[in-house]
């Protein structure tokens, strides 16, 4: 019997939703390092008068460069810092964001179905898989809720879902509940992909 060829392909993810959780937890990391960083500073910088200085100007010099050191250091290190960093994160896995891009979905010539990149890494045989199509209603926190158009291959015990906006296309597809757990792929990828795994199957 001949060995099923399959048409090679590769794309890259438009978002990564479970990845979202993720973001929210490296978010906080920032805000707590960097306001925890700020007491730290902001206690080395604060007000040192040695006991023997009597000098009522001396001291009040001290006390005014502490107050300013220690506000530098709370806008610096303690807002501005956390709040430039959080910005970062959050444009880097936005929606085509280059978080996202760096996920790939393959289909090898031998009939694999690979997803990887970003902390992902699980390969199925599509040989025999079982496959299904549905709509998701979903809700990913800041990114809001959608409905998203699912594909879920599953093989031995492993299973690779992608999906992507649902459109007027997908009405035939009986919505269902779900969680925001699957990589997202710009509709003509998934189509590309739906295609090569549905269809060439026949």
């Amino acid at each position: 019997m001949a060995t099923r060829t399959y048409s090679a392909l590769s794309i890259r993810a438009s978002l990564d939703v479970p990845g979202e959780t993720r973001r929210q937890a490296v978010v906080f990391a920032i805000w707590f390092l960097c306001l925890f960083a700020a007491v730290v500073v902001g206690s080395a910088v604060g007000t040192h008068i040695p006991a023997d200085v009597s000098d009522v100007d001396t001291q009040n010099e001290e006390l005014s460069r502490s107050r300013w050191a220690r506000a530098e250091v709370a806008i610096t290190l303690g807002l501005a810092t956390p709040a430039l960093l959080t910005i970062y994160v959050t444009r880097r896995r936005r929606r085509g964001g280059p978080h996202a891009r760096g996920i790939r979905l393959e289909i090898t010539e031998e009939g694999e179905l690979r997803l990887w990149g970003r902390g992902y890494g699980t390969r199925l045989a599509l040989g025999g898989a079982r496959i299904e199509e549905r709509l998701v209603d979903l809700y990913a926190g800041r990114l809001g809720a959608w409905r998203e158009r699912r594909l879920l291959v599953s093989s031995l015990g492993k299973e690779i879902a992608i999906g992507t906006l649902a459109t007027d296309e997908d009405v035939g597809l009986t919505p269902q509940g779900g969680e925001g757990d699957c990589v997202e792929f710009e509709r003509g990828d998934f189509l590309r992909v739906r295609n090569a795994i549905v269809d060439e199957r026949g």
